[in-house]
């Protein structure tokens, strides 16, 4: 009786000043769903401290498993803001509109635990600990002990939902310790098949493929949340979302603005400042919040993107979409496998984009065929979270 009384812990990635909205969509996502299945829920933040030798340590290990990537990307996009103050500025504009979003939806429901330490006394918290949907498992997630759940007590039970790998192989030096906190989990849930296949090579759990959070809610339960976004557009448009910094695919979703005539509106500099962007698209608006992204797409005659969550969200809301690689097919480091076991899944393989923009885009989509298949994901996702929760609880 005593843990019925206690909370769900649940670990999302919600750093602030981070403005990804598919990130602060599916933490919104996954948070609504436990709160919806009855459970009083709070979101363990951790506040990191990390000595110069741990750091330089980490810089060593970033360089022995290849996973150096991002982090170059995120250094280019700081340096580029303290050369560039008008880039800087409008990036403000958009990170505010994403901390706004989850300083209403999400951070009332944050615990801070100051300290590794008081990380580690704070699990006895809870009832048990869920870690969240997102790619929470990377290589170099491995060591902070922290979405891995390595902070949580052995008592504890633990569980995963959706939690991706970001990558489809693991590096061998990590095997090892990528084994040893998987089998320390009570149920594991992941999102892609490629992640289910590491589970299942490194430890000795089975993985259920679950969807993302952000598809556990219905297209009319997003279509009432985004009811108070201040979107409103009064023409048909191609709405381009792109991550990745690839010039041939601006060039393929321009050759579509000159086929249609339709404008492009378009989100900029996500991840990195992409000098050529300044002139790609008609409008490119900054005051855009993770709502005013989903309105976008619900609204847009075409979508181009190279983003999981732009996908979803085109897929949710029937949108004549075409998305594109954001990582070169042969780069074993890439994040294209989440798109390609959705689409798998699905039976959305065509939508990947190959040749000629112009027909490929609007060929027919199944869309009756595959709101069937969603919704037996969702209602067997759903039933793997409550059976989770509930024995979890006992």
């Amino acid at each position: 009786m005593e843990n019925q009384k206690k909370k769900i812990g649940l670990v999302l990635r919600i750093a602030k000043n981070h403005n990804n909205y598919g990130s602060s969509l599916q933490n919104y996502a996954m948070l609504s769903q436990i709160w919806k299945l009855g459970y009083d829920c709070e979101i363990i933040q951790y506040q990191k401290h990390v000595s110069l030798f741990k750091k330089l340590w980490m810089v060593i290990q970033m360089f022995r498993i290849g996973a150096y990537h991002d982090q170059f990307r995120d250094l280019k996009a700081r340096i580029s803001m303290k050369l560039r103050r008008k880039f800087a500025d409008n990036i403000a504009i958009r990170t505010f509109a994403v901390n706004q979003f989850k300083k209403e939806k999400i951070e009332p429901f944050v615990r801070v635990y100051d300290g590794f330490k008081n990380l580690c006394n704070g699990s006895l918290n809870y009832a048990f600990v869920v870690v969240g949907s997102d790619q929470l498992w990377t290589p170099m997630s491995l060591y902070n002990k922290y979405y891995n759940l390595l902070f949580v007590d052995d008592e504890i039970p633990k569980i995963s939902y959706g939690t991706s790998f970001g990558v489809s192989q693991i590096h061998k030096l990590q095997s090892k310790q990528y084994g040893e906190f998987l089998d320390r989990f009570n149920f594991v849930s992941v999102r892609e098949i490629s992640g289910k296949n590491i589970v299942e090579t490194v430890s000795s759990q089975t993985a259920k493929v679950v969807l993302d959070p952000t598809m556990l809610f219905t297209r009319e339960e997003w279509t009432k949340e985004i009811e108070i976004s201040k979107v409103n557009t009064t023409e048909s448009y191609i709405f381009c979302y792109l991550l990745g910094t690839n010039q041939e695919v601006r060039k393929v979703v321009n050759e579509l603005k000159q086929k249609t005539g339709l404008k492009i509106i378009v989100i900029r500099h996500m991840d990195e400042y992409v000098a050529t962007d300044e002139n790609f698209g008609d409008e490119a608006p900054y005051d855009v919040s993770p709502l005013d992204f989903v309105k976008y797409i619900s609204e847009a005659r075409y979508v181009c993107t190279d983003s999981f969550h732009g996908s979803v969200f085109s897929i949710l809301f029937h949108r004549q979409f075409m998305t594109f690689y954001r990582y070169p097919i042969q780069n074993k480091g890439s994040r294209n496998s989440r798109i390609d076991s959705l689409f798998k899944i699905l039976g959305l393989e065509n939508r990947i984009y190959k040749e000629d923009i112009f027909n490929s885009i609007q060929n027919d989509i199944p869309y009756h065929d595959v709101d069937v298949k969603i919704k037996e994901l969702r209602e067997d996702s759903l039933q793997y979270l409550k059976n989770s929760l509930k024995i979890s609880v006992k």
